[in-house]
């Protein structure tokens, strides 16, 4: 490269020195003052070039869209996944390229089937004994975060009592409801071990009272109309009896569980349960729904539009129920409450409920949630 750029200097300084010999004397003059170096390049001087900026920095490539996809979330349609819902109206799902459809059964234990066989994503379900049996069918479930806990001043969940044997004092002790007829919304589940230990405690057996299988939205004429003494049901049933005054809030169900009760879970089915990349993006959607859920209860911030979401996607269609009923409560990070998860297991291993070997930590993943929590920062 240097030869390059010196040969047409050498070209001239030939040429110059030929016609140097070829012209005539030339008539003497001052002898010259020596001149720099510099001046064989340049006659005059110039200013020094500028100093050569460093180029701006290259801006990092926008992230790529996340490729659309089309998953199944299945519930009961209660307060529990209020996350979910608020993630769906609020277009976080859509942020993480997931088009989420919700589909509404009678009760959280009706999912587990069609979750195993593919017929759903993603499912909120309160723990049962047909979880583990499907796990231990080899269906890979996962639970892989919290939806609901029960705890004072945040409790959706409680067995009522009908009003006139409340007021007659007819009734004050589960005792009293010894050959009675007791509803709960499944024969498994969250209900039906809240009732359980309700019994236990009352020195009873489930077959001291006449279990009737009723669906929540069914227990409330059901009392209404004295065809039930007592139920396990939720919000906004609970909040319905108690101001149309057929019945009253009697037994709370965390307080079997030290005062936190885990009373619902979001569970992955077979194939997102492996799709961990996907799996991340749902739970950083769920989680930015679950921190605007607790903003508008607790900090009363964007309250009524959470609300009007709610009333929009939930059983609880009347905003005034909204002032008058508890809320539940979901952990910020989707951590569940494994002190009562575990005391739940032991229920249903002690009942019968459950024979097989499985624990929980068989069929708990929270990486994913616990990635989604550290992308947006823990609370």
């Amino acid at each position: 490269m240097k030869v390059t750029r010196l040969l047409p200097l050498v070209i001239l300084a030939t040429l110059l020195l030929v016609l140097s010999a070829c012209a005539p004397a030339a008539a003497p003059s001052p002898t010259p003052t020596a001149a720099p170096k510099s001046a064989t390049v340049a006659s005059t001087p110039t200013a020094a070039p500028p100093k050569p900026t460093a180029a701006p920095p290259t801006a990092a490539p926008a992230a790529p869209t996340p490729k659309p996809v089309s998953l199944k979330f299945g519930s009961s349609g209660v307060l529990a996944y209020s996350g979910v819902y608020i993630a769906i109206e609020k277009g976080f799902f859509k942020e993480q390229g997931i088009d989420l459809e919700s589909v509404i059964f009678q009760s959280g234990t009706q999912t587990v089937a069609p979750l195993g066989a593919g017929q759903l994503d993603v499912a909120g379900m309160s723990l049962s004994a047909g979880l583990f049996a499907a796990v231990d069918r080899g269906i890979d479930m996962k639970v892989v975060a919290d939806a609901s806990q029960d705890t004072p001043n945040w409790s959706t969940s409680w067995v009522v009592l009908r009003k006139d044997l409340a007021d007659s004092g007819k009734v004050k002790s589960m005792t009293d409801l010894k050959g009675m007829k007791v509803a709960i919304p499944s024969p498994q589940g969250y209900g039906r071990m809240t009732i359980g230990l309700t019994l236990a405690e009352a020195g009873l057996k489930p077959e001291d009272v006449e279990l009737v299988i009723l669906p929540h939205a069914d227990q409330a004429p059901a009392l209404a109309n004295k065809a039930i003494v007592a139920g396990f049901t939720v919000e906004p049933f609970i909040a319905r009896g108690v101001q149309e005054g057929f019945s009253v809030k009697w037994i709370p169900a965390y307080k079997f569980f030290g005062g936190r009760a885990q009373s619902a879970f979001i569970v992955f089915g077979p194939q997102l349960a492996k799709n961990k990349e996907l799996g991340q993006r749902f739970m950083t959607a769920y989680l930015k729904g679950v921190r605007t859920y607790l903003d508008a209860f607790e900090k009363k911030i964007g309250r009524d539009e959470v609300i009007r979401i709610l009333a929009k996607q939930t059983d609880v269609k009347d905003p005034k129920l909204y002032d008058v009923m508890e809320m539940n409560y979901i952990e910020p990070n989707g951590v569940p409450d494994k002190k009562s998860m575990d005391a739940m297991y032991k229920w249903f291993v002690d009942s019968g409920e459950y024979k097989g070997k499985l624990t929980f930590a068989d069929f708990t993943d929270l990486s994913m949630v616990d990635y989604a929590a550290q992308q947006l920062g823990k609370r």
